[in-house]
């Protein structure tokens, strides 16, 4: 591996802690914007779900557009477009300007971030995928981390209009840069191979990986992409609850210090079940990743909804890292195993949007389970069959999907 493969991960892996920035230090806007404007917290997290579905509709748009414009052009122009929306949130008063900022933060946020992340670690590496991939997710919960132990004493001190200011310069800082001086879409063009090409790649029928690839016209056609897509929704609820986690947390009458701490552990026990994830599938099966992430899940989910001890919670934290984190390493990983990689940025651009579209519905459900019952408890107990179906979709896909036959790849 060159230095110039370890320059293309960091890449990416900014590009990760920029999005991580921006969504996971929403949650601590919940409780002072709407305790000051009176907002009830469905209506105001109606906002963030406004920009998550704006980018499901932009995404397929941007894939298609991706190779005439190029990469660096769209990260210099929607890391500039994504900061002037969180200052315009920061003037904001009345709930459609709010509603307005969603919309214009979702035309780029998600195509800068985490669309051209994946793409990135697909261009450069072939080999060890899984653990790169969950290093890049794992770099965006060092993020998460840091930003959960400052962002909660910053609102106390400054107030959340002098928030948004903030990560709209870390959002600048972590993209514009990026593109003028780090990033470089594919290998190819300055005279380097993704990392693992030089090894064999074939079927135990000694087939060419590229024979595994199904088309995107037939993906399309197969029930695999519709199960896997809505098992893919169904994962995302866990994101909607992040959102309202500091809530939850000041709920129990925790101080700000001690929730900012709580919501720290998660984004801590990301990087590590990030990385744990990532390694586990290439070592052993995604089926039995699938199930300890599943497992994990519902048993964080039973303690968040029965427990109120500060101590106990702080170690479920670490429990729910996994049960949150592991989807979004295994999600791409899953698909490229259950469709191959012929066509993966079209199959991936129609996939990818259920994660955002169960984001945008599960943030305004949490906030209005909140809002009729007093507590987050209900929705918890959901979220745990919730969380048992998408993984029956997950093993459907990867048991009944058009891709069957192994890989033997030469180890490195």
């Amino acid at each position: 591996m060159t230095l110039r493969h370890y320059l293309s991960f960091l890449s990416a892996a900014f590009l990760i802690m920029a999005m991580y920035i921006a969504g996971n230090a929403v949650g601590f806007f919940v409780e002072p914007i709407t305790m000051e404007l009176g907002f009830t917290r469905s209506a105001f997290s109606l906002y963030i779900s406004l920009s998550t579905l704006t980018g499901v509709f932009v995404l397929p748009l941007i894939g298609q557009f991706l190779p005439k414009f190029g990469a660096k052009r769209l990260l210099i122009g929607g890391g500039l477009w994504v900061s002037l929306g969180f200052v315009w949130l920061a003037f904001a008063t009345h709930l459609w300007q709010f509603y307005l900022g969603g919309i214009f933060l979702g035309l780029f946020m998600m195509p800068i971030t985490m669309f051209l992340a994946i793409l990135l670690i697909n261009n450069w590496f072939t080999a060890k995928k899984g653990l790169m991939m969950g290093l890049l997710n794992a770099s965006g919960g060092l993020a998460g981390a840091i930003v959960s132990m400052i962002m909660p004493t910053f609102l106390d001190n400054f107030g959340w209009r002098m928030g948004y200011f903030l990560i709209a310069g870390l959002f600048a800082l972590l993209t514009v840069p990026n593109a003028l001086f780090l990033l470089v879409e594919n290998p190819g063009s300055i005279g380097l191979n993704a990392y693992g090409n030089e090894l064999s790649a074939q079927t135990q029928n000694n087939e060419p990986i590229h024979a595994l690839s199904i088309p995107y016209e037939e993906a399309k056609k197969m029930k695999s992409f519709y199960i896997l897509f809505i098992g893919i929704f169904l994962s995302a609820f866990g994101g909607g609850m992040m959102q309202h986690l500091p809530a939850h947390f000041s709920g129990l009458e925790f101080t700000s210090g001690q929730v900012g701490s709580l919501f720290s552990l998660v984004m801590a026990g990301m990087i590590i079940a990030n990385i744990s994830v990532g390694a586990l599938n290439d070592k052993i099966d995604s089926t039995i990743t699938l199930t300890v992430v599943v497992v994990c899940m519902v048993i964080a989910l039973f303690f968040l909804a029965t427990t109120r001890s500060f101590l106990a919670l702080s170690i479920v934290m670490f429990i729910l890292a996994f049960g949150l984190g592991g989807p979004a390493v295994l999600t791409p990983l899953v698909v490229s195993e259950v469709f191959g990689i012929g066509d993966y940025p079209r199959i991936w651009s129609i996939l990818g949007m259920a994660p955002s579209i169960g984001m945008s519905i599960s943030g305004p459900l949490w906030g209005a389970v909140y809002d009729v019952t007093g507590s987050y408890a209900i929705g918890m107990y959901a979220m745990m069959g919730l969380a048992i179906i998408y993984g029956i979709c997950y093993l459907f896909a990867l048991k009944n999907g058009p891709l069957k036959q192994p890989l033997n790849v030469t180890s490195i």
